[in-house]
């Protein structure tokens, strides 16, 4: 530790803040320990490494300070002396610090040079264990580093070196154990690694396997033997991050995994839905199999004081209304929260009928003992419209609680033909979600991001649909099309496969160029459907030979 870097750091008052060494596991945010999800969501600062997963990225608190660390091989965007002193510097500013790390943060991740650094200055710290990459990269692999009769122990090598220096590890140790012996940061030095454990005396041919990106959507597994596995690596043009096995269990990835076995294995979905709303797409998606990234394009707010003379109004005449409508669960929450932001009672709509666009809306009234008499089969604003037109008599009313970017079919088809009266009132308004910027890497303050005026996301959603790496959108609304376009401003949208619900979602996602597919009901459970058929049909996923 350099510790002139810190000599000017003050002492730490009695506000100083604490930071986490939390190991965020490999990329799958599934693995994260529950001790590291309830650190993260609490953190005002935040420090992550280039591996960290982008489902993990997700999870980092909006409002929390976010800066990308990015060490990877022969790539150190901040030196480990800079990291030092950040996080002393944010945990005096009173912040509550995460220093988030791939895997585990003891396990070839320099994690006790900055527990130094924070001893020095007196820093409060913690260090929250991570799944190591390796143990979970074996699992999703179906690789079993230990086995009965085959490998009873299991050796973790570092696999980068010092310049110009051999690689420092005693092949004749590791040929005599007979066990597993994973590698870590090695294929820089593949052929040195391969033919070191020859010399040493390890059979030609020992199974070996090369497991690439382990645990995230582009998951990649080679099996070979120890002297072709040079070969192989080089034909199928295998990458990083990657973790190298030689031993006799590696032999046993050749059977398809159980990962292999979910419908959407292989798969990255961008779920743009406003966070309240995205969790129950999300889980559904990573049942079947799927990576699944969080990050909302649109976010609703409020409209109380742009709505609160013409609703009390309405509440006053309730009992001239024969429907109050709720196109939205966000629509009832917020009718809710008016309410009680007025000390309104709910008996104050008395025994007015309620209709509801769909399912979800229905749900969110029974939970407030409110059951909905009207719903339409499909869910939509022209078939609610339909639904209500045929309810109502000439000479009744109709008051519409919803978004100011609702549907006009709504209202068009209850009046269509009729002598009704629809009182129209928006509660709360979509917009897009204003994303934190990425970029705070190295201490730079300015990149061409900002200089284009786009907004930014962590992960960079942009960069990750760039690189292939975005299989499928998932777009509810034809302001969630909006928020995304925003989101990414720039990107060539003709690669997109955008899953929407509804035929106006479909028509703005198609007017940006998507690819567009629409579900056969507009449900959660017809979205995750026309993910899995998109992957089964082979429309998506398109995996590097090898795969």
């Amino acid at each position: 530790m350099n510790k002139d870097l810190l000599a000017d750091a003050a002492p730490p008052a009695a506000a100083c803040g604490k930071v986490y060494l939390v190991g965020a596991g490999p990329s799958d945010a599934r693995v994260l320990t529950l001790k590291a999800l309830a650190v993260l969501k609490e953190a005002q600062a935040v420090i992550y490494d280039a591996l960290i997963g982008p489902d993990v990225l997700c999870m980092i608190p909006p409002k929390a300070q976010k800066i990308a660390a990015g060490k990877r091989a022969g790539r150190h965007s901040m030196k480990q002396d800079e990291i030092n002193r950040l996080l002393v510097e944010k945990a005096l500013e009173g912040k509550q610090t995460v220093r988030l790390k791939g895997g585990d943060p003891f396990l070839f991740g320099r994690g006790y040079e900055e527990i130094e650094a924070l001893r020095h200055c007196q820093i409060p710290y913690e260090v929250v264990p991570g799944v190591p990459s390796v143990t979970a990269a074996a699992a999703y692999a179906g690789i079993p580093l230990t086995h009965r009769g085959m490998s009873a122990s299991v050796h973790l090598l570092a696999g980068h070196r010092k310049q110009n220096e051999p690689l420092d590890i005693d092949f004749l140790a590791l040929a005599r154990s007979g066990g597993t012996c994973a590698f870590f940061m090695g294929m820089s030095v593949l052929p040195e690694i391969v033919q070191g454990c020859i010399n040493a005396g390890m059979a030609p041919d020992m199974p070996a396997a090369v497991i690439e990106q382990g645990t995230s959507a582009r998951q990649r597994v080679i099996i070979s033997t120890l002297e072709q596995l040079e070969a192989q690596a080089a034909r199928q043009k295998a990458g990083t991050p990657a973790i190298i096995l030689i031993g006799k269990t590696a032999a046993l990835g050749m059977q398809p995994a159980w990962r292999e076995q979910l419908p959407l294995c292989g798969s990255c979905i961008l779920v743009t839905r406003p966070a309240a709303r995205s969790g129950a797409l999300a889980k559904r998606l990573r049942m079947l199999g799927a990576q699944v990234l969080e990050v909302p394009a649109i976010r609703t707010q409020l409209l109380e004081q742009e709505c609160r003379k013409e609703l009390l109004e309405a509440l006053a005449a309730i009992g001239e209304y024969q429907y109050l409508v709720f196109t939205s669960p966000a629509g009832v929450d917020y009718f809710f929260e008016l309410l009680l932001k007025w000390n309104k009672d709910i008996r104050c709509i008395g025994s007015i009928r309620l209709a509801v666009i769909g399912s979800a809306t229905g749900d969110a009234l029974k939970k407030r003992g409110l059951m909905p008499e009207l719903m339409p089969e499909h869910y939509n604003g022209e078939a609610l419209g339909k639904l209500l037109n045929s309810s109502l008599k000439d000479g009744e009313k109709v008051l519409i609680l919803r978004s100011a970017k609702g549907s006009p079919q709504l209202v068009t088809e209850i009046l269509k033909g009729r002598k009704v009266q629809v009182k129209d009132i928006a509660i709360y308004d979509t917009v897009p979600s204003v994303l934190p910027d990425a970029q705070a890497v190295a201490g730079e303050e300015k990149n061409s991001s900002r200089q284009e005026g786009r907004m930014e996301s962590v992960p960079d959603i942009r960069a990750l649909a760039q690189n292939g790496c975005l299989d499928m959108v998932m777009l509810t609304s034809a302001s969630s099309a909006d928020g995304f376009v925003q989101m990414t401003r720039g990107l060539d949208y003709s690669g997109i496969h955008a899953v929407c619900i509804g035929r106006m979602t479909a028509q703005r996602a198609a007017f940006y160029g998507m690819q567009v597919h629409v579900c056969e009901q507009e449900t959660i459970e017809s979205m995750a459907d026309a993910a899995v058929q998109l992957q089964r049909i082979g429309k998506i996923c398109r995996k590097p030979d090898g795969f």
